[in-house]
Parts: structure tokens; C-alpha cells; sequence
């Protein structure tokens, strides 16, 4: 009983702390006790836009405006982080496993000049921020998987119903029903919308009767 009222004061923490950090646009959350939003460099809880049934165990990140939106029905594993200088969308009924990494920027720009000079710069200082190096804005469609330690580079659109395989670099756009893997991640297989639906699972049957 003492641990279920500890974890209910957690999770009224959490929500007051959402709730100050973001935009919840839906009723239903969870939030685990990695889970956190950050704002720098003049973002605002209006750039952190929050769907209904979201569930998130890792980190939203928004610097300088950079836009984060997150429709319904998604779930964000543990350690996993969304990075944003200008936007990154993530539509409805998404699976983001564990450990997956998605940023629409380089983090840093890549001239030698500009690494030495970061390199002689403290903690914190502006130089460090995401709005120096080059971003271009993220996409990820509706009812998409990413499997565990995918990263998501800028500029990447993934359509829908896509799976990401486990360990896969993404730098090009992934096209609808598509799965794609590796280092940099190609796809391997196409249309898979068109394979045969499952009949084992007895509640999956009776919601498909429906459809």
C-alpha cells in the first residue's frame, strides 16, 4: 500500500511536470521516472505538442523553437531521445523501442575550424547549441515500429507502416509499407501491407471483424 501511494505521488510529479513543459493534447499518459521534456535556448511548452495514450520512458529535447509533435497511441522506450532545432513529427500508433536516437540536426557544425573551436569552449557555452549546425526536419508516418538503437537522422521521412529494424542508421526516407535495416539502412522488403493477416490472435481477429 506505502509503494502505491509513493507511485502515485510520481506520477502526479510527472504529469505537473509535463503539464509545464509541453502541450498534453489527449486525457491518458505515462510517463517513466527517466522520463522528461527540456527546453533551451528559448523553446517554449507550446513547441512540445503531446497526443492522447502517450506513453514515454526516455527524452523529448527541444532547443531555439524546435517543434516536437507526438500523435495518438505512441510509445517511446526506455533511454530513447528526440532531439528537435526545427521539427520532428512522430504521427499516431507508433512503437519506439528502446535506446532509438531521432534528431533533425547535426548537433554541431562539421567544419574543422568550428570543432577546434568548440573544443577550447566551456560547458554551456552558445557554440554547443543545435542552431549553429545544419537541420532539416524529421517524419515518421502513422503506425510505424522502430526496433531498438535505430538512429534517425535529419531530413528522414518514413512512411507509413514501416518497421525499422533493430541497429539500422537511417539517412534517406523510407517509403510507405516498407522495412528497411542496416548501416545506412536500405529497405529489404516492400509492400507489406499486402501480406496475409494474422488469424491466431483471437481478440486481434474479433477487432479485424470490425474494420
Amino acid at each position: 500500500m506505502f509503494l502505491g501511494i509513493i507511485n502515485t505521488i510520481r506520477r502526479k510529479r510527472k504529469i505537473k511536470m509535463f503539464k509545464r513543459n509541453s502541450i498534453l493534447n489527449g486525457t491518458k499518459y505515462s510517463f517513466g521516472r527517466a522520463a522528461y521534456v527540456s527546453l533551451m535556448d528559448g523553446s517554449v511548452p507550446e513547441d512540445v505538442q503531446i497526443g492522447d495514450n502517450f506513453t514515454l520512458n526516455g527524452a523529448l529535447q527541444s532547443q531555439n523553437g524546435g517543434k516536437i509533435f507526438i500523435g495518438d497511441n505512441v510509445w517511446i522506450g526506455e533511454n530513447s531521445c528526440i532531439q528537435s532545432v526545427e521539427s520532428v513529427s512522430i504521427k499516431g500508433y507508433c512503437r519506439i523501442s528502446n535506446n532509438v536516437f531521432i534528431t533533425d540536426n547535426n548537433n554541431h557544425p562539421t567544419h574543422p575550424l568550428y570543432t577546434r573551436f568548440r573544443s577550447m569552449m566551456p560547458n554551456g557555452s552558445d557554440c554547443m547549441l543545435w542552431k549553429h549546425a545544419a537541420h532539416t526536419p524529421v517524419i515518421i508516418g502513422e503506425n510505424c515500429w522502430i526496433g531498438q538503437y535505430v538512429r534517425i537522422q535529419k531530413g528522414v521521412t518514413i512512411g507509413n507502416n514501416c518497421i525499422i529494424a533493430a541497429n539500422s542508421v537511417v539517412t534517406k526516407s523510407v517509403p510507405d509499407n516498407s522495412i528497411a535495416a542496416g548501416n545506412p539502412a536500405k529497405i529489404v522488403k516492400g509492400d507489406i501491407n499486402q501480406q496475409p493477416v494474422p488469424t491466431t490472435d483471437k481478440e486481434f481477429n474479433e477487432w479485424y471483424k470490425l474494420q
